[in-house]
């Protein structure tokens, strides 16, 4: 079996599942092998600081940060909006786990868009208020601790309800993904944010665990579209707490 220290060509395989896994660039998941989408997850938050890099950029150069929040939405092919529709038509509407499951893995309908876009707003008016050093901490951050919060519901879930690349995700990631996706994750977020990203740390990690305690109450486990709302509600969260803060400041 090949993983780390193991030759360059498989390395890269793994690195393309995570790129395939969180970017509008799918067809590098669709061809890796399901050993290698596994495995990709340590290069998780590798992608989302990548993708944060870029969106802090674009922001940057156009004096806006809600055009950075619109990079990661284009750059992300909008699949965790979808999936935050998806899970949020699914807990809105009455039944029990069987009716749940039917409802995630429709389409959303108004109410589950509704929270999408509430999301996006929340998104697009922090982004807006923080200034131009802070926004530019935020976009890095957020899109990493999203990728992150992937990793975690991955290490330990029950994939019983997934299908197709979640289930091959799910459930499968070793101590070995956790332990080199936390590390990056929390390393970056402590280096930026300092005490701030105790804070910042905790939201994220609060957030996953909840969504994570729901999914398995409503329908015995995670899905991709689960995957997907935990990481959209995690860089929400993000950006929201810290433009608290900012509000907040003395």
């Amino acid at each position: 079996m090949h993983r780390y220290g193991a030759p360059a060509v498989p390395l890269m395989e793994d690195l393309g599942a995570a790129v395939g896994g969180l970017t509008v660039f799918r067809r590098a998941a669709r061809s890796a092998r399901p050993e290698s989408l596994a495995a990709g997850l340590a290069f998780y938050p590798v992608v989302g600081l990548a993708l944060g890099l870029v969106a802090a950029g674009a922001a940057w150069l156009l004096s806006s940060g809600p055009a950075g929040v619109l990079v990661l939405l284009a750059l992300g092919g909008g699949w965790a909006s979808y999936g935050l529709a998806a899970a949020a038509e699914a807990a809105l509407g009455a039944g029990g786990g069987s009716g749940t499951l039917v409802r995630l893995r429709a389409a959303p309908g108004w109410a589950g868009w509704g929270v999408a876009v509430v999301a996006l707003a929340l998104r697009l008016w922090a982004a807006a208020i923080l200034p131009a050093p802070a926004c530019t901490v935020a976009l890095v951050l957020a899109p990493m601790l999203g990728a992150w919060a992937i990793v975690v519901q991955c290490y330990g879930g029950a994939p019983t309800q997934a299908r197709g690349h979640a289930r091959a995700v799910i459930g499968r990631a070793r101590f070995r993904e956790f332990g080199w996706a936390s590390l990056l994750a929390f390393g970056v977020t402590l280096g930026m944010g300092e005490a701030i990203g105790l804070v910042v740390l905790l939201a994220a990690a609060l957030t996953t665990l909840a969504v994570r305690v729901l999914a398995h109450r409503r329908v015995g486990g995670l899905t991709g579209r689960l995957l997907a709302a935990t990481r959209e509600l995690v860089e929400t969260m993000v950006l929201v707490t810290l433009a608290i803060l900012w509000r907040l400041r003395p």
